[in-house]
């Protein structure tokens, strides 16, 4: 019997190659200078900081992880190196969608932009939660990310991200949307709003939140099954203390949904995050 469909783990391949194929065109065709233009030349920028944050141990877990690590950015033209925060000082959008790594900018526009990057998945062990104790661990990785976004206007935006394990770990394959709103309330401050929802494949889904048999002890056998595993929302405070320093504060609720809120390791599905931070920023 002939499937009707490409499994999601092989189109989100297929995505990601086909993007990537298109960056050298899309690349030469923005920077091809206009008649009696000088090319631009790249600018180099920097953000260098430290950031207080509050979240949940796992997702679906009931514990808490407090941390206080540096948040920095580098960016030079199209590329990008940064923490999982650090792209939020630069003023790239509510972070907990930016999970920091390498990345760059394959087409822009004034109202739309495709972007590629890696990123280091650190996956997860039974030190996290003493629920996880038993379980197999969620091996560390490496992602591969596509993501577009396109502003309906200056204020309203909308985007979304597909990611791969590209290490072949059983990471599997996300798929993350987003809309946005930003508020500027004066020249130095802005808020943003945003709202959102993730998708996983059977892989994904099945390393975070199943349960193999004989796995962990009372908790019984759960296998779920790809779609929808989370929605959020979250607003994002920014201020310019001056020209070099900013600060920032975050607060995201999310839900998590489907088999990922059935599961056995999911003991609150509902979980918050909040961040506070400061940084030097700096252009040449």
């Amino acid at each position: 019997m002939t499937r009707s469909r490409l499994p999601l783990r092989r189109c989100s391949c297929v995505a990601l190659l086909a993007c990537l194929a298109a960056w050298p065109a899309a690349r030469a065709a923005e920077e091809a200078p206009r008649d009696g233009d000088e090319p631009a030349k790249p600018r180099f920028n920097y953000v260098l900081g430290a950031l207080v944050s509050s979240s949940p141990d796992y997702a679906g877990g009931d514990g808490r992880k407090n941390s206080l690590r540096p948040a920095w950015a580098i960016e030079y033209g199209r590329f990008r190196i940064s923490t999982s925060r650090g792209s939020a000082f630069m003023g790239h959008g509510l972070a907990p969608r930016d999970s920091g790594g390498a990345s760059a900018t394959l087409a822009q526009s004034d109202r739309f932009n495709l972007s590629a990057s890696l990123r280091v998945d650190k996956g997860r062990d039974g030190s996290d939660a003493p629920i996880l104790v038993g379980l197999p661990s969620v091996r560390s990785t490496l992602r591969a990310r596509v993501s577009a976004g396109y502003a309906f206007t200056d204020r309203w935006a909308v985007g979304a991200g597909l990611s791969q394990d590209i290490l072949g770990r059983d990471g599997g394959a996300q798929l993350s949307t987003s809309i946005g709103y930003t508020w500027p309330v004066t020249a130095q401050t802005k808020v943003t709003f945003g709202a959102g929802a993730s998708f996983g494949d059977r892989t994904y889904l099945r390393a975070h939140f199943g349960v193999p048999e004989g796995g962990a002890g009372a908790l019984p056998a759960f296998s779920p099954a790809a779609g929808l595993y989370s929605v959020d929302a979250g607003v994002e405070v920014m201020t310019a203390i001056n020209r070099r320093w900013v600060v920032l504060g975050a607060a995201r609720v999310s839900q998590l949904k489907g088999d990922a809120r059935r599961s056995p390791l999911t003991v609150e599905p509902t979980g918050y995050s909040v961040s506070v931070g400061l940084a030097y920023r700096c252009c040449k």
